[in-house]
């Protein structure tokens, strides 16, 4: 039985979740301290299904701070209430180190835009006028970023923008840290470009008796149709989840291009075979296979891409960053759970 508190967290979970401009696959994570345990959402786990999933996992908090003293990221496995031994959510360390009893952390489409573009910092300093916020700079999610998010320590500030990656609110209610995260959802809130519609007969062509699929998504042609966009696309990772589920770049079809050459270079390039590919002008097909956590990875981009404006520029994660997320430990375990889901 869900004591009060947390039973408040796991309605909010599955709120917040369901909202895809929030919330993508297994991303995101909230948590709830009581009495010196840390209630916080497993690794992998669909927050949307908070409310009939059992994913919620009791970490001592005397146990983070040895894995943070450590500098030990593999947390070992807790058990749900239901008693289904899981690892916690690869933030655990950063809603350890927030002060506040209730803490969302979140891959919000409106702060990604802001997070990931030069003068981003500047860009919110107004919209956020009378809020406790700090600016991280991106930082590789778990330990490290907890270590940098207690350098904020002093000012207690109940809002973090995560360069290059998300949100995190936090208050001592359920109810006002999600206030406050509509808030800031409605201050960050941007114009969208116009995008044309996509050449449905042409995708229908270039995919015809292939491995590819015109992408079941229509908004997601925009990142092709939009030269802006497919632009900002192919340059790099805007956001970790980016290339864990999508790889380091979008993969873009020449003109006379096959789709099957496209992908070849770019799997030569970045030794990662494309899960989409970007017909310049006329649209996007994904592989037949592509997960469901890919997909909404897909839209998640293109919310993030069409937000940022023409005249900004992208800024993007280093090479190396990139590699290290995409071969981080946390996240292919992270990844085979998500995979899981249809």
């Amino acid at each position: 039985m869900a004591s009060e508190s947390l039973q408040d967290l796991i309605e909010l979970s599955a709120r917040v979740g369901s909202n895809l401009d929030l919330v993508q696959a297994g991303g995101g994570n909230t948590s709830i301290k009581e009495a010196g345990t840390l209630w916080v959402k497993a690794s992998g786990k669909w927050l949307r299904q908070a409310a009939e999933d059992d994913m919620f996992l009791p970490v001592p908090m005397g146990d983070i701070e040895r894995q943070l003293a450590a500098l030990d990221e593999k947390f070992p496995e807790y058990r749900t209430r239901t008693g289904v031994a899981l690892r916690p959510s690869v933030e655990t360390s950063v809603h350890a180190v927030m002060p506040q009893k209730v803490v969302i952390h979140v891959h919000s489409v409106r702060t990604i835009a802001w997070a990931a573009r030069a003068g981003g910092r500047e860009g919110v300093t107004p919209l956020l006028a009378g809020l406790n916020w700090s600016w991280i700079p991106y930082t590789h999610p778990g330990i490290p970023l907890a270590i940098r998010i207690r350098e904020e320590a002093a000012r207690r500030p109940d809002i973090l923008i995560l360069e290059n990656h998300g949100l995190v609110v936090a208050a001592e209610e359920c109810e006002a840290a999600e206030a406050l995260l509509h808030d800031v959802e409605q201050r960050l809130n941007g114009e969208t470009r116009a995008i044309g519609a996509p050449d449905l007969v042409r995708l229908e062509e270039l995919t015809q008796g292939s491995e590819w699929e015109v992408a079941e998504e229509v908004e997601a042609h925009a990142l092709a149709t939009d030269g802006v966009s497919c632009t900002i696309a192919a340059g790099g990772t805007l956001f970790p989840d980016q290339c864990v589920y999508l790889g380091p770049a979008a993969a873009t079809v020449e003109t006379r291009d096959t789709l099957a050459a496209a992908a070849q270079r770019y799997e030569t390039r970045y030794d990662f075979a494309p899960v989409f590919l970007l017909a310049a002008g006329a649209g996007v097909v994904t592989r037949r296979n592509m997960k469901r956590a890919a997909h909404e990875l897909l839209l998640c981009l293109k919310r993030v891409i069409e937000r940022i404006p023409t005249e900004a520029q992208a800024t993007y994660l280093p090479a190396s960053q990139v590699a290290r997320l995409m071969n981080w430990d946390a996240e292919k375990y992270r990844i085979a759970m998500a995979q899981r889901e249809k």
